[in-house]
């Protein structure tokens, strides 16, 4: 494998792979005796995560709040407060997540990071505009030169089948979509395009490990 290749990041809509692919790899870089850390960081962690427990408790359906933001009622009373409370939890788990164990000279393999966070959050908060904004311009600085990306995608209605036990509906999905295009075109990311609608599981394996540089 390529010397420089210290993050491998898989982005995408959920229901596309990201998942099992980095999974798959971690594991195959493992056997090959190299160090690495399979982790992610998306949203809701440290002190989001704490406070949507808390509301759990209290008989909110957190389930759906996950993927579709706050109640009306309630996001026109606490967005911007959400915001700030989201901004400092995703810098907390990026540093022992992301930040040390790259220190510590590991490979990190995530399935979630930078693009997913910014995506997820810009529907969270019902802010499209988010991922542009100075906070998204700071998190795109995040991916350090010496990665490389995947970004996985699927026909809609191959990720609605492939997710039927979520609440995802076509809109969502759609929505994902987009904003995925529009950070790849806006910040001119460099990532691998790999469609996993009508592959096996393991010729897109194959084919992220070509590109890698570990097949054979």
């Amino acid at each position: 494998m390529h010397n420089m290749y210290r993050l491998i990041y898989f982005f995408g809509p959920d229901g596309t792979g990201k998942t099992t692919h980095a999974d798959l790899i971690a594991a195959r870089l493992r056997s090959m005796g190299f160090k690495v850390l399979r982790t992610g960081v998306k949203h809701h962690h440290t002190i989001a995560y704490l406070i949507l427990k808390l509301m759990e408790r209290a008989g909110y359906d957190i389930r759906m709040i996950n993927y579709y933001g706050f109640y009306k009622e309630l996001a026109n009373k606490i967005n911007l407060i959400w915001k700030f409370i989201e901004i400092i939890s995703f810098f907390i788990a990026w540093i022992y997540r992301i930040y040390l164990p790259y220190l510590l000279g590991y490979i990190v393999v995530c399935d979630r990071y930078v693009l997913d966070t910014l995506v997820t959050l810009s529907y969270f908060l019902k802010e499209p505009k988010f991922i542009t904004s100075e906070f998204a311009r700071l998190l795109i600085k995040l991916i350090p030169k010496n990665s490389l990306l995947f970004y996985l995608e699927a026909d809609t209605q191959s990720i609605m089948l492939r997710k039927l036990d979520e609440p995802l509906t076509l809109e969502l999905i759609e929505y994902y979509k987009r904003m995925y295009a529009l950070l790849i075109k806006i910040y001119g990311i460099k990532a691998n395009n790999i469609n996993t609608e009508s592959e096996t599981i393991q010729s897109v394996h194959e084919k992220i490990a070509g590109l890698l540089g570990i097949s054979g």
